[in-house]
Order: C-alpha cells, then sequence, then structure tokens
C-alpha cells in the first residue's frame, strides 16, 4: 500500500499535542485531528512525499524500537483511517 496525504494539511504541535489541520480552504475545527506521537510521526513523513506502508512501519521501527513486522498492520489501518476520512490517499 502507497499513502499520500491530501493537499492543504498542516501538522502542528500545540500546547505538547499534534494536531492535523485541513488548510485547504475554510478553516472547519470540526476538520481538525488529534494525533498520537506515532501517528504524527507517520503524518510528518507523508507531509513529505508519498510513502509505502513498508517504509513507514521502518521508520516507526527505528523511531520507537518496534518491530516493522509489529509496526506493519497498525499503519495499514491508520492509512485506511485517513483515506477513509478524505486525509490520505492510498493506492
Amino acid at each position: 500500500m502507497r499513502a499520500k496525504m491530501k493537499d492543504g494539511l498542516l501538522l502542528r504541535e500545540v500546547a505538547g499535542e499534534h494536531i492535523l489541520i485541513d488548510a485547504s480552504g475554510e478553516v472547519d475545527f470540526s476538520r481538525m485531528l488529534l494525533l498520537s506521537d506515532t501517528a504524527a510521526t507517520i503524518v510528518a513523513a507523508l507531509l513529505q512525499g508519498p510513502r509505502t506502508a513498508e517504509e513507514l512501519a521502518a521508520l516507526l521501527a527505528q523511531e520507537y524500537d518496534v518491530a516493522e513486522a509489529d509496526a506493519l498492520p497498525d499503519v495499514v489501518a491508520l492509512l485506511r483511517q485517513m483515506a477513509a476520512d478524505g486525509m490520505a490517499e492510498t493506492e
């Protein structure tokens, strides 16, 4: 699975929390998502360019000292959820 973020998304840290904001049009506060540290790591990587789920799992393995095989199902689930929410495109 390969994913890329929708254009116009911003990742910001506010008061120690990671927030994904859809700034592609009028700011809609209901379209802001609070992200965990691991989700923020994935989103930050995707905002730099498209990545595969395997690349993202390897990034999490390196960053959080977890096995890639353990990270992969969670990465895929997050990518599917972000695609369903209209925040990412997957193929």
